[in-house]
């Protein structure tokens, strides 16, 4: 299992810059030119951890945008990592949001990992 090397959680939507974009974001590796296999779960993992933040999840529908948690050290590093990855404003626009609580039944760990503002309802 791969380890988080960031300690910061971000959820991030990113809007397709084009139906063309969302097209060949969504062809499978095997019918693109050339074709390449497609990547098990834990390969993408390890391709999605860059210099500046890593990827930890994503979600697509069938709409103009996709969802993904990163980690990183701060929101300008996320867009560096889009960046580094050739996907800012050639594949999507995205707005990162911290998170400052990140609770997983996936992670189903012992810690006490619930986070709470200390001097009000804000971070």
């Amino acid at each position: 299992m791969l380890k988080e090397r960031f300690s910061r959680h971000f959820f991030v939507v990113h809007t397709f810059v084009s139906e063309e974009a969302r097209r060949e974001y969504l062809t499978p590796p095997e019918k693109r030119e050339p074709p390449e296999p497609r990547p098990t779960e834990l390969q993408w993992a390890v391709q999605a951890v860059g210099e500046y933040a890593q990827c930890m999840q994503t979600w697509v529908g069938n709409d103009d945008f996709l969802y993904c948690h990163w980690v990183a050290e701060s929101e300008e590093d996320v867009y560096k990592q889009l960046h580094a990855f050739e996907l800012e404003e050639k594949v999507v626009n995205s707005r990162a949001s911290e998170m400052h609580q990140f609770m997983s039944a996936y992670r189903a760990s012992d810690e006490i990992m619930r986070q709470y503002p200390s001097e009000s309802d804000k971070w």
